[in-house]
């Protein structure tokens, strides 16, 4: 019956959106993992694979900063205002304004990167891991994916548009589609090689813009290319952006610093490629969980500062805040526990080996400790950007950049390898976490003071406890009948694919039932 009731109140409201943004991240993590899985299948952790992945990370930087974050925390508070008291002519003069300057930088930007590219190259990435020949074409890659941040400007500011009236579908759509044009220039790598996947990039950076316009058009739109000149509004959204754009750069080049302190070490093109293999299996849950809820959330939180209702803002970012926590602790003790045959199942075949198996285990190890505190930043930074407090959380994520790179240089000193260095990410990302609460807790009344939260969070504990024993014990009894539960077992995928697999499904849904019933009683789920 509460699943009947669950779906019938998924029809409106803020619920109904959260489902449709989760789905669409279900799907977007899906296609993300299958593109992954081709993708180690042709190149493993070849140096092509590494220098696709380094060439990503520079180019995505652009785009991450400029659209896919900065402009459109900037952009929706606004975009909702004029829209409420000006009408929706005056919104879309705003909204092409804004894409008028956004394209303008973006495209100074992307010229500067094209001519500085080699220089970049080597200095993010030059080092004993790499040979000049992967340097190299780590640069002919990025200047390719170059054509990426046009288009996804294009689309995320579609999105951000569509978000700020409640519109989620066509956005939730779009970065599946782009996966599956990375997907596509993957299957070609037979005749084109690593250059099928830049190609792909490209083909889904423009599939990411085209499925959002019918729903654009559905909403009116009526977009020009000006520049605002005589729109204060417009100033109101630089303004706003400029900590931002430090904020989002700090967290990317975050992870660009793990990937080249990694590049420096003996096999260092192989070891990038693992941490991103194992990055990315973090993400699973991360975006489904943490994005999905903290993107719908958003614009309410926007407009419960703009309406003077703090106590009702308080209650929603300490129930999203919640649902979060609850959902990524059980996340990380899974990857923590099932991380390593996990990634056996998915990746090892064909180029990845057991040495690509290896550093992507080594790494799995930190970043799922670092998975609660990131999903729950995510949420905990969107809130300080409805209360317009933008520079609370730039100045924690500038300190969380600098723990990262200061520790992982420190831990590399002692002999540490690539476990090390996503040891050094999640005890920063963890701090960082800490702080924004705290401040949060400053900022808005009241932020802290339900004892029910308390509670709750800490019955999530006890059954994260109990579900990591769960599991840990049925991973040890298992070994005798399923060898490939070990690491260094000669893995035949053909073979051990299948029993492995079942044997993840029933154990992984054993366990989260269990949590779920655990929940239950204790009555800390979340829902509703």
């Amino acid at each position: 019956m509460q699943l009947v009731s669950l779906f019938r109140r998924a029809r409106s409201g803020a619920l109904g959106n959260s489902l449709i943004v989760m789905g669409g991240f279900v799907l977007s993590r899906i296609t993300g993992v299958l593109r992954d899985v081709i993708a180690s299948y042709f190149f493993g952790t070849s140096p092509e694979m590494t220098a696709y992945r380094s060439a990503f990370q520079i180019v995505d930087l652009l785009y991450l900063v400029i659209i896919g974050g900065a402009l459109g925390s900037s952009f929706i508070p606004v975009f909702i205002q004029v829209w409420e008291q000006d009408g929706e002519e005056r919104a879309w003069r705003l909204a092409g304004a804004v894409l008028s300057w956004a394209l303008l930088i973006l495209t100074v930007a992307s010229g500067l990167i094209f001519l500085a590219a080699p220089w970049l190259v080597q200095v993010i990435y030059g080092g004993q891991g790499f040979e000049p020949a992967t340097l190299e074409l780590t640069t002919q890659l990025a200047r390719l994916f170059l054509f990426s941040p046009l288009l996804l400007g294009l689309g995320g500011l579609a999105m951000a548009a569509l978000n700020a009236r409640d519109r989620f579908t066509a956005p939730a759509l779009a970065p599946t589609i782009y996966n599956l044009g990375i997907m596509l220039g993957a299957l070609a790598a037979p005749w084109l090689g690593i250059w099928g996947m830049g190609w792909g990039v490209v083909i889904g950076a423009l599939g990411y813009l085209l499925v959002q316009l019918p729903a654009l058009r559905g909403m009116g739109m009526r977009l020009y290319l000006n520049l605002g000149r005589q729109m204060a509004e417009v100033g109101t959204v630089a303004h706003q952006m400029g900590p931002r754009v430090l904020g989002q750069a700090a967290a990317h080049i975050s992870i660009v610093a793990t990937s080249a302190l990694a590049a420096r070490l003996v096999d260092g093109d192989a070891k990038v490629a693992g941490l991103i293999y194992a990055y990315q299996l973090m993400l699973l849950p991360f975006g489904v969980f943490s994005l999905s809820l903290s993107q719908v959330a958003f614009p309410r939180l926007a407009r419960l500062v703009a309406e003077g209702r703090y106590g009702e803002l308080a209650a929603d970012v300490r129930r999203t805040l919640g649902t979060i926590l609850w959902l990524t602790l059980p996340a990380s003790v899974a990857l923590l526990v099932l991380g390593m045959p996990t990634a056996r199942v998915l990746f090892e075949r064909g180029a990845f080996d057991t040495l690509s198996l290896h550093y992507t285990t080594q790494a799995l190890i930190g970043y799922a400790a670092a998975l609660p505190a990131f999903a729950a930043s995510e949420i905990l930074i969107r809130s300080f950007y409805a209360l317009q407090r933008t520079w609370t959380p730039v100045l924690v994520g500038l300190l969380q950049v600098g723990l990262n790179i200061g520790l992982g240089a420190w831990l590399l000193t002692r002999g540490g390898d690539i476990g090390a260095l996503a040891l050094a990410f999640s005890l920063a990302n963890n701090i960082e976490a800490l702080l924004l609460f705290g401040l949060l807790g400053i900022a808005i009344p009241g932020m802290w003071r339900d004892v029910s939260m308390w509670r709750r969070l800490a019955g999530a504990g006890g059954a994260t406890l109990l579900l990591a024993g769960f599991l840990l014990l049925a991973r040890s009894l298992s070994m005798g009948f399923l060898p490939a539960l070990a690491l260094e077992h000669p893995y035949i995928w053909q073979r051990e694919i299948l029993p492995l697999t079942l044997w993840l499904g029933l154990v992984a849904g054993v366990g989260a039932g269990g949590y779920y019933g655990i929940s239950r009683v204790l009555r800390i789920t979340h829902l509703g």
